[in-house]
């Protein structure tokens, strides 16, 4: 039992100050992936085939190569994201 007060625990363990940022990140990306998410299975479904040739032309449209690069991207930070929240409330020590 401690007989500090609940403000001198936790004094001097840091500033939190990053949740609204973050919070609001993982929100924009979701709705970035679940927009770009649906484009890219209306997509698949649209293709002609599922050949390595189909699949070239259908990245090397400019639309096409721009939307797949900022699905990657929303993926990958939606990932890191959360990742690091699962890190920094379930990894101690």
């Amino acid at each position: 039992m401690s007989l500090r007060t609940p403000l001198g625990q936790v004094l001097g363990l840091g500033s939190a100050k990053d949740g609204t940022s973050h919070f609001f990140g993982q929100r924009v990306s979701g709705v970035g992936l679940l927009l770009l998410g649906l484009w890219f299975a209306c997509s698949l479904a649209t293709l002609p085939g599922f050949e390595h040739a189909d699949a070239l032309a259908f990245i090397g449209a400019p639309l096409n190569g721009v939307l797949l690069l900022l699905l990657v991207v929303a993926l990958a930070y939606h990932s890191y994201l959360g990742v690091q929240v699962v890190i920094e409330d379930y990894v101690h020590g």
